[in-house]
């Protein structure tokens, strides 16, 4: 996997990624929709979440520790 970890993807438009197994602790991905992704597992330590859009993701075992989730859906 990729390891974004502190990149600024704010705004990315991440549709067709492949984010299987990439590392994103502290990454900014305010205001991307990641509606219906699967993020099982993932590690957002950190990260910032503003406005994005996380309906239907699936966070199952996903590490959200100190992340920002203000105005998330």
């Amino acid at each position: 996997g990729r390891d974004l970890s502190g990149f600024d993807l704010s705004n990315a438009n991440l549709t067709n990624a492949n984010l299987s197994n990439t590392v994103l602790k502290g990454a900014n991905l305010s205001g991307v929709d990641l509606s219906g992704r699967d993020l099982s597992g993932f590690d957002l330590t950190n990260a910032k979440l503003t406005n994005s859009n996380l309906s239907n993701a699936n966070l199952a075992n996903s590490n959200l520790t100190n992340s920002n989730l203000t105005n998330a859906n």
